[in-house]
């Protein structure tokens, strides 16, 4: 089925709804929750009851954007139709996706990775886009909704942060027209940039400072791990920790870096980024994750101690080295 065909019974699935359903994937970035605010904002333009929602915490650091409040932990009710934002696949929905609940209700998914599990009844999947917030605003279009100030920052937020300020190897020409676009709709790059990369509270800057001290040179792989007990201590809620994956892959020396934070239940929430035509989500599909080439994760399984060698074996693995 071709992506315009799929396009036009998403467009159709949403003008025929009185409610939809959008749900954030866990440990969301951006992009997945630009994406869902944008899709939400158009939605109500077109007088539709929409339910924002997320099986985890939205971090400090989009807290500018607006309508990111009212986004919370729900699962499905009576709403008409589903819609997953920006998830590989859909145990990233956690208790937000509950089938049994949902019954024989539409299901659509929207994503860009190269890992993606197509799991719902339309899946709107584009792995050629740097963002999935190009793909929802081809679908705004579609929709016939104008794009107002307030979409256009959301969307804008999606691909400038995951696209690492057009810095990935995936930012195409169409990434780049479509954030021109949302400029010349009211979208601020110098806004977004500030708020996302330069401010973080004063106990996420001694995390920041934690993880950099304890980081660790294995070869071309750097890594580091928070505990949540050191989190505690630091003075950190369970948020606070984005980007860290990024300053350590600025080590000259590196080729990967990876970054895990552990969970109250002792889950690892893992995140890894590499430098060249290095394909890492490779890694984290071994690990049960997924993502991007350059960028992407997985949330590890207990015990916490052994996760970092757990993750180096992988690399191993996938790269023989």
């Amino acid at each position: 089925m071709s992506d315009s065909v799929v396009l036009s019974q998403v467009v159709e699935t949403l003008k025929n709804a009185r409610s939809v359903f959008i749900a954030a994937h866990i440990m969301p970035d951006g992009d997945c929750v630009g994406s869902q605010l944008a899709l939400a904002h158009a939605l109500r333009v077109l007088d539709k009851r929409v339910t924002l929602s997320i099986d985890d915490r939205v971090p400090e650091s989009l807290n500018f954007l607006v309508g990111v409040k009212e986004i919370a932990p729900r699962e499905p009710s009576a709403e008409d139709v589903f819609v997953y934002i920006d998830g590989s696949d859909s145990k990233r929905y956690g208790k937000a996706l509950n089938r049994e609940k949902i019954g024989q209700r539409p299901v659509i998914l929207i994503d860009h990775h190269a890992t993606n599990e197509p799991f719902g009844d339309l899946n709107l999947v584009d792995m050629n886009a740097a963002s999935t917030a190009e793909i929802v605003y081809d679908l705004i279009r579609a929709l016939d909704v104008p794009i107002s100030t307030i979409i256009a920052q959301v969307l804008l937020t999606g691909i400038v942060t995951d696209t690492l300020g057009f810095r990935t190897t995936s930012t195409t020409p169409e990434t780049l027209e479509k954030a021109t676009m949302l400029v010349r709709c009211g979208g601020s790059i110098p806004q977004i940039i500030d708020q996302v990369y330069n401010r973080r509270s004063y106990n996420a800057l001694r995390v920041v400072g934690y993880a950099l001290a304890n980081a660790k040179l294995d070869g071309e792989v750097i890594w580091s791990a928070v505990d949540f007990k050191t989190q505690q201590a630091l003075g950190l809620d369970g948020n606070g920790t984005g980007g860290i994956v990024n300053q350590l892959l600025t080590v000259a020396e590196a080729r990967i870096a990876f970054f895990i934070v552990e969970k109250e239940d002792g889950r690892g929430d893992l995140s890894i980024r590499s430098r060249d035509t290095l394909d890492i989500s490779r890694v984290a599909q071994r690990l049960g994750g997924g993502g991007h080439k350059q960028a992407a994760g997985a949330m590890l399984p207990p015990p916490f101690s052994t996760a970092p060698q757990r993750v180096l074996d992988a690399i191993r693995e996938e790269f023989h080295s």
